[in-house]
């Protein structure tokens, strides 16, 4: 793929939010059931953190922005290369209901024993492609009545502001 083709590619499939940072307290560790026990979450769930769509990642922030997080929906070609070059770092991989945008990883509360929590990077995230997809299928085989259950798969990178 040339690189003209290439970067049309990851800007029709990625947008970017500036972002406050969540750093979790004990009450969120006790809402989880201290499933995720991590001084940072990085997600694209809007209950956790302030995010706004950017046009760009060189777009002007607000003052209070203090990230900027980039997402991918369902990644078809390995993108470090690409996301390293524009200063991302690669967090991991978050499922979202598409309705409501929450979190089935950081947001429902450690509730889905189908999530590897053991297996959450040190953003709260899944670490592997491969881990979201078969966390995605079991959480739907566990509970089909929750809505939550019903997840995209989210590539989240991020770049300190």
């Amino acid at each position: 793929m040339s690189v003209e083709l290439l970067h049309e590619f990851w800007e029709g499939n990625l947008r970017y939010f500036g972002a406050d940072r969540f750093f979790p307290n004990d009450k969120y560790r006790e809402f989880t059931e201290g499933k995720i026990d991590r001084k940072e979450i990085v997600s694209f769930d809007c209950c956790l953190m302030d995010l706004y769509e950017l046009e760009s990642p060189d777009c002007p922030l607000r003052p209070d922005t203090q990230q900027i997080v980039a997402v991918m929906l369902r990644p078809e070609i390995d993108p470090l290369e690409y996301m390293e070059k524009r200063g991302f770092t690669f967090c991991g991989y978050d499922l979202v209901e598409d309705s409501s945008s929450i979190s089935a990883i950081t947001n429902c509360g450690g509730e889905f024993t189908s999530i590897p929590y053991e297996k959450l990077t040190e953003y709260g995230l899944l670490s592997t492609y491969k881990d979201a997809v078969l966390a995605q299928l079991a959480l739907v085989e566990e509970a089909p009545e929750d809505h939550h259950a019903y997840c995209m798969i989210y590539e989240i990178w991020r770049k300190l502001v």
